[in-house]
């Protein structure tokens, strides 16, 4: 028996129980109170006659009955084998499991219409509109590698910072990166995986108070953008992230400016309708995808929260691609959306054919009054599902004519309200994937099982547009949402799954540590006009050996245009490490042969009652002029340059605490050099007949600072 056979069997005796399920499921939405729906329950013949476990109360009354009403209840409460007392334990441990999800899925009636959608999708996936109905047109958008278009969209980044938020979906669970605390074995989040010495949700916050810190550098004000993060129950996912904001003494910001929700999880189902179980009373639950965001927030008060807080548009930006806030990319994209007062937009990039990426797709439809056009994202394993052709741009490309949905997006939040009273749970999908779990035997079992999902960005479906002619790319600006196109490695680059060797690159940390290669050799070469040695012959070369090596606080830009302002002419050896946590710098012309770190205790201000307040109380450090010799990294060691760990033989490191100062003109710094200069101090290091001489003296406060302010054509221009 073929598989197709063998579903379409299925689907067949499925048939008569999704008929009965929608008439049930209909009149469970319709409930206005939990008497009234167990009084629809009590009516079904699933319910009636079964031996329902005794409930003390209604809500539990409410979720045993819809499992024996969709047929589940001898599978899940079976309790063979389990004394009275873990018996008692398992069935409050299922109704805490189960009551979120019957919460959240009342709109499609809770934990009934959730089994019955499920179906309805593996027997016959429905789709968000018609494949043979619409025509598909790539998006026109606004290209951010213009410098005079980046410029003007900054500004208003910049101008409107203080009417934003922003939200996380911080929930991912990091499988295919086998995260793992090393002393315990269990597993981590993806928030927690270190990259380039800082882990995810360290990059995520210190962009943030980076973009905050430009806002009070061309204003000279003090602002804290609230963020809300979406969670998840999966393997303590919430309870770590909490524990790192906690480590982190909350990134000494206020609490307050803080909202987590919990995404809950999700029965999973196999080909034959029955639920995914692990032992007795024991459900296996999996995520339901970051589509729920939205209702979730709406739920929970997180938009309401929002609004107290006087903001009104929202970017979102998932944890595991540390490379979109390169530049001036992402400020630029949510300052397009700002300045044309958009509703919903989507950050975007090339797209590779046949790449296992969703894309940003206009879909038209002729109507009676016209077209209707909406900008949206259709996932990759739908393309076929809706007969969208990934074809090149022209025959001799690699790249798709349709561009990549990076999941990166701005929203207007009243918008997104609108839209989910008739959009609640956006892009809803079914995918049958192999899963491997422990039974309750402590049997290893494989067994192919789906779940219902949802995808975020799918709420865009709401934002249509009406013409009355067909699609031109002129219509582009009036519509209701908007695109912005940058450079790949400017825009995404994940740290999904794990590199194997000679395998792809794409969506591991190794892969992205190459694009940020890719990105320093720009900013350094055409902004801070470096001399740098040529790149390795291969990419596989370029991890293990890396041509060079530089990192940086996002403060000290984010855009390359004010970097190369602060930074200017210099040149890297072969193999030399530059790493910069820093912000206020006045260098020019380094000349480095190995290692140099330069590190300032405060970077973008002090700690004031327990709170990270902006000012010009930090470390800062004027080079002219100045050599560093030393034997830098040991490029037989051990190293991972992604993490990074890394052997070296020698290194100039020089430390500034609270706020304290370097000046150093026509010196050289040989060998394994540290200088730890202490808060209040400015320590001068000068160089007399071949002899290093430092000389150290008491300041009251910075002697300079840099002077941000935007030019008539919108550029940011430094003052010293």
């Amino acid at each position: 028996m073929t598989v197709d056979t063998f579903i379409g069997d299925v689907c067949r005796l499925l048939d008569e129980e999704i008929e009965r399920l929608s008439f049930l499921a209909e009149h469970l939405k319709k409930a206005k109170s939990l008497e009234e729906k167990i009084d629809l329950l009590n009516q079904d013949p699933r319910v009636v006659g079964e031996e329902i476990p005794f409930c003390l109360r209604l809500e539990d009354e409410l979720i045993v009955k819809s499992i024996f009403a969709i047929g589940q209840g001898k599978r899940v409460f079976s309790s063979e084998d389990l004394s009275s007392e873990d018996r008692e334990k398992r069935m409050q441990l299922l109704m805490d499991l189960l009551h979120p999800i019957e919460k959240f899925y009342s709109v499609i009636g809770g934990i009934v219409g959730y089994h019955l959608t499920m179906l309805q999708f593996l027997c016959r996936p429905e789709r968000r509109f018609e494949a043979s109905e619409v025509k598909y047109h790539s998006p026109h958008g606004k290209d951010l590698s213009q410098p005079s278009l980046q410029r003007e969209a900054v500004y208003w980044a910049v101008e409107k910072m203080e009417e934003t938020c922003e939200i996380y979906p911080v929930g991912g669970a990091a499988d295919r990166l086998r995260l793992c605390d090393l002393k315990t074995g269990s597993p981590l989040p993806a928030a927690k995986l270190v990259f380039q010495g800082k882990t995810l949700m360290d990059r995520l916050m210190e962009d943030l108070q980076a973009r905050e810190y430009l806002y009070y550098k061309c204003k000279g004000k003090q602002i804290e953008i609230p963020v809300a993060m979406m969670t998840s129950a999966e393997k303590n996912n919430h309870e770590h992230i909490l524990d790192l904001f906690d480590k982190r003494h909350w990134y000494f910001r206020k609490k307050e400016r803080f909202s987590f929700f919990c995404q809950p999880l999700v029965p999973t189902m196999n080909r034959e309708g029955l639920w995914g179980m692990t032992g007795p009373m024991q459900l296996l639950l999996k995520p339901g995808g970051h589509g729920v965001i939205w209702k979730l927030a709406q739920d929970q008060g997180v938009f309401s929260w929002f609004f107290q807080q006087g903001v009104r548009k929202a970017i979102v930006r998932q944890i595991n691609n540390p490379i979109s806030f390169e530049d001036g990319g992402l400020l630029a994209f949510y300052g397009c959306g700002l300045m044309e007062d958009k509703e919903f937009g989507f950050a975007s990039c090339v797209r590779q054919v046949k790449a296992s990426e969703g894309t940003n797709v206009i879909v038209e439809k002729k109507t009676d009054q016209g077209y209707r056009q909406m900008l949206t994202n259709i996932e990759y394993c739908d393309f076929h599902k809706y007969n969208l052709v990934d074809e090149p741009t022209h025959a001799e490309s690699l790249y798709s004519k349709f561009p990549s949905n990076t999941n990166l997006l701005f929203v207007d939040l009243e918008a997104i309200q609108t839209a989910l009273k008739t959009c609640p749970i956006p892009g809803m999908l079914v995918n049958l994937k192999k899963m491997v779990y422990w039974n309750h035997r402590n049997e290893k079992k494989e067994e192919e099982l789906a779940r219902l999902e949802s995808t975020m960005q799918n709420i865009a479906d709401c934002f249509v547009s009406q013409t009355q002619d067909p699609f031109q790319s002129s219509h582009a600006e009036k519509m209701r949402s908007y695109i912005t196109f940058n450079e790949r490695r400017k825009t995404i680059s994940t740290t999904k799954r794990e590199y194997i060797s000679g395998g792809s690159f794409m969506e591991t940390p190794e892969g992205c540590f190459l694009d940020m290669q890719a990105n320093a050799r720009e900013l350094l070469q055409d902004y801070c006009h470096f001399e740098l040695p040529e790149p390795m012959v291969s990419l596989e070369e370029e991890i293990r050996t890396p041509s060079f090596l530089f990192s940086y606080h996002a403060a000290l830009g984010p855009m390359y245009q004010v970097i190369g302002q602060k930074i200017r002419r210099g040149h890297l050896a072969q193999g030399s490490e530059l790493r910069m946590s820093i912000a206020e710098c006045d260098i020019e012309e380094l000349d480095l042969f190995g290692s140099l770190h330069l590190e300032a205790e405060q970077v973008m201000g002090h700690v004031e009652e327990g709170y990270l307040r902006y000012s010009e109380r930090v470390g800062r450090c004027v080079l002219k002029n100045v050599k560093v010799r030393n034997l830098g990294v040991d490029f037989n060691g051990s190293n991972i340059f992604w993490k990074p760990e890394i052997v070296r033989r020698e290194c100039c490191r020089i430390y500034l605490e609270g706020c304290s100062e370097l000046y150093a003109e026509n010196v050289t710094l040989e060998g394994d050099f540290s200088l730890r200069i202490e808060d209040g101090f400015r320590v001068t290091l000068e160089e007399r007949k071949g002899q290093l001489l430092v000389r150290k003296e008491k300041i009251e406060g910075p002697s300079w600072h840099w002077k941000y302010r935007f030019s008539e054509d919108k550029q940011v221009v430094l003052e010293k």
